[in-house]
C-alpha cells in the first residue's frame, strides 16, 4: 500500500498561496496562514516556529475544505469566524457585516469625548464592534445598541459577553429607533449604516457581493436611504448639543452635509476623513 504524502506546515502555506494567486485572491499567503492557523489552533508566529511540523490528517482534511471554500471567494473571516477590530477579536458569521478598518475612524471620533458619564446609542450594531469598543474604553457610559434581526443581536450579545461588557450594553431588536423609548435622550447617536448605491452593488468584490448581508450594505438608489432617516429622526433622541456620528461613503460628504444643513434641528456639522484622506464620518450637533 502506498503511503499518503505527508505535508509540512511550510509546504502547505506555500502551495496554498500559489493556488490562491491563481484564483485572484488578494492576500494569498496571509489567507493561507490564517486558515491553517485556525485549523491547527495556532497564531501565525507559532506556525512559522513550527514550520517543519507535519500536519495531522484530520486537520489536513479540514484545511483542504477551507481552502476550497476560500477559492470560491468565501471571506476568510467567515471561514474562521473571527475578525480583529481595534486589537480586539470579534466573532463574525454571514449574518453580520465583516468589520472594516475605516470604521475605526468612527470609534476614534467618539472616543475624543472624555466625559465620564454619557448615554450612547448605536443604530444597526451588527457584530457589536462599535458599541463594544466604546464600552471597553468608557466604562462609565450607559450604552444601548439596536439591530433589525434577532440573529444579528445574538452575535452582538455573544461578542459583548466575550469581552466582558454585556452588563454595560442593552441590546434591543427593532428597526432603527423603533425599540427606543421615545422619552429617552442620548449624548451620542452613532451608526455605520448601509451606504452603497444599489446600482453599484454588482461591481463589488465577490467576497462582499455574494457573501456579506446585502441589508447591511445596500443604501438604496443613491446610497443615502438610511442616512436620510437617521439624520431626520436623531434630533428627537438627542440632548441639547448632543451629537450624531455616521460613517459615510468616500464620495458622500457633500451630499450628507447638505442633508444636515437643511435640517434646522442641527446647529453645525463637520466631515472627518479617514487615513486615506477620504470623507468617512459626519458629526452633527443638535441645536
Amino acid at each position: 500500500m502506498q503511503n499518503k504524502k505527508q505535508w509540512r506546515v511550510i509546504d502547505l502555506i506555500e502551495l496554498t498561496a500559489e493556488y490562491f494567486k491563481k484564483h485572484d485572491i488578494l492576500s494569498p499567503r496571509l489567507d493561507a496562514e490564517l486558515l491553517l492557523g485556525h485549523v491547527m489552533k495556532r497564531n501565525r508566529l507559532q506556525l512559522y516556529l513550527d514550520f517543519e511540523e507535519i500536519v495531522p490528517e484530520e486537520q489536513l482534511t479540514r484545511y483542504r475544505e477551507l481552502v476550497r471554500m476560500r477559492s470560491q471567494r468565501v471571506p476568510v473571516s467567515y471561514l474562521i469566524n473571527n475578525k480583529e477590530f481595534r486589537s480586539l477579536d470579534f466573532y463574525v458569521d454571514e449574518n453580520v457585516l465583516i468589520p472594516r478598518p475605516e470604521t475605526e475612524v468612527l470609534v476614534e471620533t467618539v472616543l475624543k469625548d472624555k466625559s465620564k458619564n454619557c448615554r450612547f446609542l448605536e443604530i444597526g450594531t451588527g457584530s457589536g464592534t462599535i458599541a463594544i469598543s466604546i464600552a471597553k474604553e468608557r466604562s462609565g457610559w450607559e450604552i444601548f445598541a439596536t439591530d433589525l434581526l434577532p440573529e444579528v443581536i445574538e452575535v452582538a450579545k455573544h461578542n459583548a459577553q466575550k469581552h466582558g461588557v454585556e452588563k454595560q450594553i442593552s441590546f434591543l431588536q427593532g428597526d432603527l429607533f423603533e425599540p427606543i423609548d421615545p422619552s429617552m435622550r442620548f449624548d451620542w447617536i452613532v451608526s455605520n449604516p448601509p451606504y452603497i448605491a444599489s446600482d453599484e452593488f454588482d461591481n463589488l468584490m465577490p467576497e462582499v457581493r455574494d457573501h456579506e448581508p446585502r441589508i447591511a450594505l445596500d443604501g438604496g438608489k443613491d446610497g443615502l436611504n438610511l442616512i436620510r432617516s437617521l439624520i431626520d429622526k436623531a434630533p428627537n433622541f438627542l440632548v441639547s448639543a448632543g451629537r450624531i456620528a455616521i460613517e459615510i461613503g468616500f464620495n458622500q460628504g457633500d451630499a450628507v452635509k447638505t442633508l444636515v444643513n437643511n435640517n434646522p434641528a442641527y446647529a453645525e456639522c463637520e466631515i472627518i476623513q479617514d487615513y486615506s484622506g477620504n470623507d468617512r464620518v459626519i458629526v452633527a450637533f443638535r441645536s
